[in-house]
């Protein structure tokens, strides 16, 4: 799909606040009501806007030890792999996963409330699969940056 500039505009200003109301949007990029409407819809049904969430700051609600997880597998067939990745997706304290490239298959983002969840989490997913070769996990001292928005560049004309 071919994003113009008000469709950039659109998702910079969404970006950073997609709780304004349409009307609110509109006047901001200076275009009438209903073509925002149409744009936006149009950019949620494409897949570019995934979804509208709420950002909430894990250690306000108990859940400030944030892990970053490598694991390495052992097998990287479907089954083995998919296995694993079922599991991770049941996971409700891993927040965010990757197939990566190097050393590490995967990546795991983890939000928990403490080092006894870390150790409950990582015997559930490390614990009893012999394709998990191995894991090492980092722990998060203090955040320097956390954005969330995808940098847009610029749009064409």
């Amino acid at each position: 799909m071919a994003l113009d500039r008000l469709d950039h505009r659109i998702l910079e200003i969404l970006q950073q606040d997609a709780g304004l109301t349409n009307a609110a949007l509109a006047e901001r990029i200076g275009t009438s009501p209903s073509s925002c409407l149409r744009r936006v819809q149009r950019l949620r049904d494409s897949g570019v806007l995934r979804k509208t969430v709420a950002l909430v700051d894990p250690a306000a609600v108990g859940r400030g030890l944030t892990a970053l997880v490598e694991v390495m597998l052992d097998h990287h067939g479907v089954p083995q792999r998919q296995d694993f990745v079922r599991r991770v997706l049941l996971e409700p304290a891993v927040t965010q996963a990757w197939a990566v490239t190097g050393d590490p298959d995967v990546m795991l983002m983890m939000h928990l409330c403490d080092m006894q969840e870390y150790q409950a989490v990582c015997d559930r997913l490390f614990g009893h699969d012999p394709n998990v070769v191995k894991f090492r996990s980092l722990f998060v001292m203090e955040t320097y940056k956390a954005e969330t928005a995808v940098p847009l560049g610029v749009a064409p004309e």
